[in-house]
């Protein structure tokens, strides 16, 4: 049975756990909205409704607190490692391609069904306009998932060079933040399309294994730069 002395280190433990989710959650936000350079500490803890002092005890400085949003948000990345690995790309696949896209890509695209619009922006951001803080969070955590997807194209598609794949992996990357950050196809289209819809999942996997399949192999790559 729970005493009074527990249950009150309980309410505080839930209480200080609120405020630090509160913390993350606008700073999150702000950092998508604003960029890092264009968000203080004193921001993030009105947006909060938390005292200044507290963003510190919970995070330290500010480029602390940036890490600590990517951290929080880490799961997606690690499902989308995961995801890449489980992949059949021993042959027998006729489907690899596609599936190495979609292990890849809906992680990212689903974010707006699990709430997560703020993070996809950010995200967007950081790849976009990268400073030092952002530029060392995309070396230690999504370089990796780049290599991931790369190894794995580069099996499924024998025969083209690293160099080729990676470029390719570029332009997937850059197709991707603009259909989860972009607003442009909700004008273009007159509100029909909505930027990052997931029902378009299945269609954005579709073109962009178009593109991986379309990757000239080794030794082809000289006829496509004299066009």
């Amino acid at each position: 049975m729970t005493g009074p002395v527990e249950a009150k280190r309980s309410r505080k433990a839930e209480a200080a756990q609120d405020r630090r989710l509160a913390i993350l959650s606008a700073a999150e936000a702000l950092f998508a909205e604003r960029g890092y350079s264009g968000v203080s500490v004193r921001d993030i803890a009105g947006a909060a409704k938390v005292p200044l002092a507290l963003v510190g005890y919970h995070f330290g400085r500010k480029e602390d607190l940036f890490s600590a949003v990517f951290a929080h948000r880490s799961g997606y990345v690690t499902e989308r490692i995961d995801r890449i690995a489980a992949v059949d790309i021993s042959g027998a696949n006729p489907h690899a391609v596609e599936d190495l896209v979609r292990a890849w890509a809906e992680p990212v695209i689903r974010l707006r069904e699990a709430g997560a619009d703020a993070f996809s922006l950010l995200v967007a951001r950081t790849a976009w306009d990268p400073g030092p803080e952002a530029s060392a969070i995309i070396e230690r955590v999504y370089d990796r998932l780049a290599h991931s997807l790369i190894d794995a194209m580069m099996q499924a598609l024998p025969g083209r060079s690293r160099e080729t794949m990676v470029w390719g992996y570029e332009y997937a990357l850059g197709a991707l933040l603009m259909h989860v950050a972009d607003r442009r196809v909700e004008r273009l289209s007159e509100g029909r399309a909505q930027s990052g819809d997931p029902r378009m999942c299945a269609f954005f996997v579709h073109m962009i294994a178009a593109l991986f399949r379309a990757l000239p192999a080794a030794g082809d790559e000289a006829v496509l730069r004299e066009g």
